[in-house]
């Protein structure tokens, strides 16, 4: 004979479970308080170093840096960023980001 599960706790479970799985990862990525938010008045290019953007290119108009990218898996968006050449390792080129001047292997620094 099988033992069904109580409704209210499987229900339990269930709201639990669908709470933690919306509630991770709903940090915004850090801002660099040194450009963002600020810009020339045009409209373009006025997100720092760090800031969600949305169009990833190497030629965004919404970045500083003209570089919006996806390449950091911890980032729920694109960020605004720069290109590097130290790939994995520090490099002086990059703003100080949450890691120092860190480039990733794709060659990006870390905000």
């Amino acid at each position: 004979m099988r033992r069904a599960v109580p409704f209210a706790i499987a229900v339990s479970v269930a709201v639990s479970v669908v709470a933690v799985a919306c509630s991770s990862g709903s940090n915004p990525p850090p801002v660099d308080s040194a450009g963002s938010g600020s810009g020339s008045g045009s409209g373009s290019g006025a997100l720092g170093f760090g800031s969600a953007c949305t169009t990833v290119s190497d030629t965004s108009t919404e970045c500083t840096s003209h570089v919006c990218t996806n390449t950091f898996n911890m980032f729920p968006t694109p960020v605004c960023s720069q290109k590097c050449t130290v790939l994995g390792g520090s490099d002086t080129t990059c703003p100080s980001g949450s890691m120092g001047q860190k480039c990733n292997q794709q060659g990006y620094c870390r905000p």
